[in-house]
């Protein structure tokens, strides 16, 4: 169980980060033809978080956060073993899948994320919304029992004297390939259907949505060419039907670029197939350092992805890799679940471990 002690003395490290407008995270769901669901995510930010990857076996208790920074909250004990990736220290999952293939992410989503308001005669159903996601982890086996569930639980702000706000809203995704969005916004908690399967930050989801009508044009065929009178106009090159495709950064354009590109691409076929497309299509909105930034003050930042992991539903492998180290690594979750005796945890920033293939060279045939 989470002890107040130890909860009062990581928060500050959890919630003294003001958020930034521009810290971004970006999820994407692929499917391969043969009905595989991968999803994959980036975390990003201007700060290095202290993240391991955790393990965390069935039986496990919790017990959720108060706005006061208090343990007395929600008591539970995780129903379904999980693995995710543990920030600031901390054994709660700010993005991870459990033993039955459900994920779930929880994304910033600065300027429109507020929690139910606190209500001491039920303390005991209250949990922080940074407990969330390892709250739904622990608990369901699939997006239809999440739909049904996922209001048995009071989500409030946590402590914010020290922190700000630290806005979220939640991801949560099958081996079935359902997947649905849960934001808590002023005054209404809202579960959005996901056909998509993909999320960045704000907007909410249904301005999202909305906004992909303006990228109606697009097409993944290359535009012909046109005969005016007197001249022909022809493509420069491959990839003119996708001319317009945002590029930047800002969670809008890559939400669009997502749902583009996951769209576009290929069906791949079979789980090293569909693990590779995840991985390609994720790289699209990995952030070169320097490339996003502004001011705190008169401090320049830098946003980064700091982690990104993908999720194999079908094998049950959770991959992960850091920001400097671009190698990936998988923890088989049925082998780890066998292992466990406790919570446990890996690290994930690594150093360089660029293998020498100098050796292995043979005669050319």
């Amino acid at each position: 169980m989470l002890k107040r002690a130890v909860v009062l003395l990581l928060l500050p490290c959890l919630l003294g980060i003001a958020v930034p407008q521009a810290s971004a995270c970006t999820s994407v769901r692929i499917k391969t033809a043969d009905g595989l669901v991968f999803y994959a995510r980036t975390m990003e930010g201007e700060w290095t978080l202290q993240t391991v990857l955790g393990i965390v076996p069935r039986g496990m208790a919790y017990q959720g956060t108060l706005p006061d920074g208090s343990s007395k909250g929600l008591k539970w004990k995780t129903k379904y073993a999980f693995v995710g990736m543990f920030d600031f220290g901390m054994p709660l999952a700010s993005d991870g899948m459990n033993e039955k293939g459900l994920v779930v992410g929880q994304l910033f989503l600065p300027g429109y994320a507020a929690y139910e308001p606190f209500e001491s005669a039920k303390s005991g159903k209250t949990l922080a919304q940074y407990e969330l996601g390892t709250w739904l982890l622990s608990n369901f086996a699939s997006v239809a029992e999440v739909r049904k569930g996922y209001r048995g639980v009071r989500v409030c702000q946590g402590p914010t004297d020290k922190s700000g706000p630290l806005p979220l809203h939640y991801v949560v995704h099958d081996p079935s390939g359902d997947c649905v969005v849960i934001e808590y916004t002023p005054g209404k908690v809202t579960l959005y259907e996901n056909p998509l399967g993909v999320m960045t930050n704000s907007p909410t989801m249904d301005w999202m949505l909305t906004n992909l009508d303006n990228y109606i044009n697009l097409s993944v065929m290359n535009v012909p060419q046109k005969d005016l009178k007197g001249l022909t106009l022809r493509q420069f090159g491959q990839g003119s039907g996708l001319y317009g495709l945002p590029g930047d950064y800002s969670p809008p354009s890559r939400f669009v670029r997502m749902v583009a590109l996951s769209q576009a691409a290929l069906p791949a076929k079979g789980a090293d197939q569909g693990l590779n497309q995840a991985i390609t299509i994720l790289d699209n909105v990995d952030i070169p350092i320097g490339a996003v930034r502004g001011f705190e003050g008169k401090e320049e930042r830098f946003d980064k992805t700091i982690w990104s992991v993908v999720a194999d539903t079908a094998r049950m492998r959770y991959y992960y890799r850091s920001m400097d180290n671009k190698n990936w690594r998988y923890v088989d979750l049925a082998k780890a679940f066998a292992a466990a005796k406790g919570i446990e945890s890996l690290p994930v920033f690594l150093a360089v471990d660029y293998p020498d293939a100098t050796a292995q060279a043979t005669p050319f045939h």
